[in-house]
């Protein structure tokens, strides 16, 4: 997914139908060995993310993920007399919507738990309904710092937090690199400052010399910006925020005499960041959510299985897929098979394999070892680098 286009449409929709619950997708039912059909018991994953408007893109990406793992599920396990169904909910980026949408899938007795929202406002409207309603919620797409700090504990994030993406973006990179005197750029909008943040913190913790730089969205003038960032004399820049926000400061820096090196967050992990920029950016590095799955050994045959399904792997249909995972390996530990016990029972979880690597949460639902996956600008492609954290999931 080109995180810089999605965080860029985050906003823009401002719809207030209705939505229409949709009916859930049919499981195939176990057969017995003999030719005769079992008696199969049916749990549901609901998707609440986006179908129609401006991010029905991505909404489709995310449950396209989460039905190939169902039908992964149901594939490798067909003669257990259980089996998993997915049940998409168009929440059209409106919190009311998505939280009458939660109302619809609770009326739904199959239905054991939730993948979504897609954004970060929908879904921390949606939160206390998630709650009053005793869903477990894996939310495939959210950064946002706010969204486990808010005491929920019914809230499963899968992508690393934005200030500890900073943080570990200096203690990986950042600390390797030679500099005197370093800047982390940002503009004032939801996504950039708490990643800048993150990142100056442990720079300085590190006891390098940096600071921060706070653009206005509102007025922000890149010409005047490059100027003012060139005074102060900085020999590496880490660029925090979108390509289409922030992108138009790099040249403007390269004119103003700006020929240090770059770090760029994951809003820039995007082929246009090469096209419009790459001479201006050298080997910068830019760090992404998604990890290098064509070299991951002990996800072979799943990686393969779903790019027959679904032949683009974007992040959010690696996302939903590891996000169904997840609910599906609680499920099938269940003894007592209600939503109530699964979100019990993955509170109390150990660790969970999902295509993506080995999940374990802290008490606010924040992956318990975070990750995040760095690239280099190399002529016209991103070449993968390495983790930020070394766990021996990619050879």
């Amino acid at each position: 997914m080109k995180r810089s286009g999605f965080l860029a449409s985050i906003g823009a929709v401002a719809l207030t139908a209705r939505a229409a619950a949709q009916v859930p997708e049919q499981p195939a039912v176990p057969i017995n060995p003999n030719g005769t059909q079992q008696i199969a018991r049916q749990l549901t994953i609901a998707v609440n993310v986006p179908l129609s408007g401006t991010l029905s893109a991505y909404g489709s990406q995310v449950v396209q993920g989460v039905k190939a793992a169902i039908d992964e599920t149901n594939y490798l396990n067909a003669m257990t007399g259980t089996v998993f169904a997915v049940r998409p909910f168009d929440d059209q980026n409106s919190g009311p919507i998505s939280e009458g949408n939660v109302s619809a899938a609770a009326a739904d007795q199959t239905v054991i738990g939730i993948v979504g929202n897609l954004t970060p406002d929908v879904t921390i409207a949606t939160l206390l309904q998630y709650q009053n309603s005793n869903f477990a919620v894996v939310v495939p797409t959210v950064h946002a710092d706010q969204l486990t700090r808010l005491g929920y504990h019914n809230i499963y994030r899968l992508p690393t937090r934005d200030d500890i993406a900073g943080q570990l973006f200096a203690s990986t990179i950042f600390r390797k690199q030679p500099s005197n005197f370093a800047l982390a750029v940002t503009l004032d909008t939801p996504y950039g400052p708490d990643v800048a943040s993150g990142f100056v913190q442990q720079a300085k913790s590190d006891h390098r010399s940096v600071d921060l730089v706070t653009l206005p969205l509102a007025a922000f003038d890149a010409a005047q910006a490059a100027r003012a960032i060139v005074e102060r004399s900085p020999d590496y820049l880490f660029l925090c925020g979108t390509l289409e926000q922030l992108g138009p400061l790099v040249p403007a820096l390269a004119s103003a005499g700006y020929n240090g090196l770059y770090g760029l967050s994951d809003g820039f992990y995007d082929q246009n960041t090469i096209t419009q920029y790459g001479p201006q950016l050298g080997d910068a590095i830019v760090y992404g959510s998604l990890p290098p799955l064509n070299r991951i050994p002990s996800i072979f045959q799943q990686f393969t299985d779903l790019r027959r399904e679904v032949p683009s792997i974007t992040v959010c249909v690696a996302y939903g897929y590891a996000a169904a995972q997840i609910l599906i390996q609680t499920a099938q530990r269940l003894t007592t098979f209600t939503r109530a016990s699964l979100l019990t029972l993955l509170q109390m979880s150990g660790s969970l394999s999902t295509i993506l690597g080995p999940y374990n949460f802290d008490t606010f639902g924040d992956p318990l070892i975070p990750n995040l996956y760095f690239f280099k600008i190399s002529g016209t492609e991103f070449d993968y680098v390495r983790p930020a954290v070394q766990n021996g999931f990619i050879v």
